[in-house]
């Protein structure tokens, strides 16, 4: 998905994910296990998507989520005072996280959230810690998603490339698995052969022309043209 600052980007890869994972609800095959993983190249950028899926995921608390960074505390207690330290509400008083909210790496340890939100350094340390182990042995996955896509160039981006490729290897069901890439600044059609080496190289998987998808500029037509004096904009100022 390439397509400008602002113009929906994550709402590209957000909407399929949760409807992937309402209709599990719907089916009454919502269990445990990661659904989709999200990559975020800054922790800054990983906090502010949490602050949709507090809102998106308010009245459906089958639906887990948590990001997990070097910013996540080990333990419930310790990620708990931290919670109520960040968000206050508007008498300053401590806010409890949503049930449905992982906080703390033990409970993600135990009980990993349908949507996991990372970065690609955390998630090379989870792969080799034992603890994280049911992370991707317990792994439904479906999505994973790359944001950001175009920092993973040179070192960067040969190391995530290998470490799509050892993931694919962890998880049980690499061919169900739907990858998705965004960025501002992939280029227009004529870069489209560049963009398909570059996805492909990037997650170890084939990508098709029809798979790139650009937002359109739409203008709506102005409905009639009104003429104001000059005068009236002297007195309005």
């Amino acid at each position: 998905v390439t397509t400008g600052t602002g113009s929906g980007k994550t709402e590209s890869f957000l909407l399929p994910i949760i409807n992937h994972l309402l209709r599990e609800e719907e089916d009454g095959t919502l269990g445990a296990g990661v659904r989709a993983i999200i990559i975020y190249p800054m922790n800054a950028l990983a906090n502010d998507q949490m602050k949709r899926m507090r809102a998106l995921f308010k009245n459906y608390p089958k639906i887990c989520y948590g990001v997990y960074n070097g910013n996540t505390e080990h333990t419930q207690s310790k990620a708990l005072a931290e919670y109520h330290r960040m968000y206050r509400d508007i008498n300053g008083n401590p806010l409890d996280p949503a049930p449905n909210e992982i906080i703390s790496r033990e409970v993600m340890q135990m009980s990993p959230p349908h949507i996991l939100i990372t970065n690609y350094s955390m998630l090379e340390y989870m792969m080799l810690r034992p603890k994280d182990d049911a992370v991707f042995s317990g792994a439904k996955l479906k999505y994973i998603v790359l944001d950001e896509a175009h920092i993973y160039k040179g070192a960067t981006g040969m190391e995530t490339s290998l470490l799509m490729r050892r993931l694919r290897a962890r998880i049980s069901e690499p061919g169900s698995v739907q990858y998705i890439l965004t960025s501002a600044t992939l280029g227009g059609p004529d870069a489209n052969g560049e963009i398909l080496s570059f996805a492909e190289k990037l997650c170890g998987v084939p990508f098709t022309t029809s798979g790139i998808i650009r937002s359109r500029e739409k203008r709506p037509e102005m409905k009639e043209l009104l003429q104001f004096p000059p005068e009236l904009f002297t007195e309005l100022y």
